[in-house]
């Protein structure tokens, strides 16, 4: 049997993707490569001195300009290589988890873009099925951008979307 790919993050370890996992297994379909797309921080221009004309301004202002607009982008690095970790982290608990349930895993963090991400993934592999696993529908960008209309524009495999439950 073929190989499953799941693409998840924030989703990874919850009840509604495990229950798909352990359904597959027992189907036997145990064979998985998972692919975490990093949720990272959102991306801002790089020069945000564009459209503001500088004319007026002392060289001491364009300084502290310059200045905090390092500041700025040293956060965004810090706040990206903080999702780069948390998705690894995601990652190992998740091919632990697989493996826990009788699976074999194997898997990668890929590209912020998650359309982007699969598309890489697709490339060089076989899949039978893609598992997309999602936030509930009020807070997910993934369904918000369509993501599993797209991947399945990508290739004729099923796609299957998993949606978890809001907590409350």
């Amino acid at each position: 049997m073929g190989q499953r790919l799941v693409v998840a993050n924030q989703t990874l370890g919850g009840a509604e993707l495990d229950r798909t996992i352990s359904d597959r297994i027992g189907q036997g379909h145990d064979d998985f490569y998972v692919l975490v797309p990093t949720t990272a921080p959102k991306h801002e221009a790089a020069d945000s001195l564009q459209g503001f004309p500088l004319d007026g301004l002392t060289l001491s202002q364009i300084d502290e300009m310059r200045r905090l607009m390092e500041e700025r982008d040293r956060q965004y690095e810090e706040a990206l290589t903080e999702a780069q970790r948390r998705a690894e982290q995601r990652l190992v608990l998740m091919l632990d988890r697989i493996r826990s349930l009788g699976g074999t895993a194997d898997g990668e963090v890929g590209d912020e873009d998650p359309a982007a991400a699969v598309e890489h993934v697709l490339d060089g592999r076989d899949f039978d099925e893609i598992i997309i696993s999602t936030l509930p529908a009020t807070s997910s960008r993934w369904l918000k951008m369509d993501l599993p209309s797209k991947v399945g524009r990508m290739t004729d495999l099923p796609v299957t979307t998993i949606e978890a439950h809001a907590e409350g």
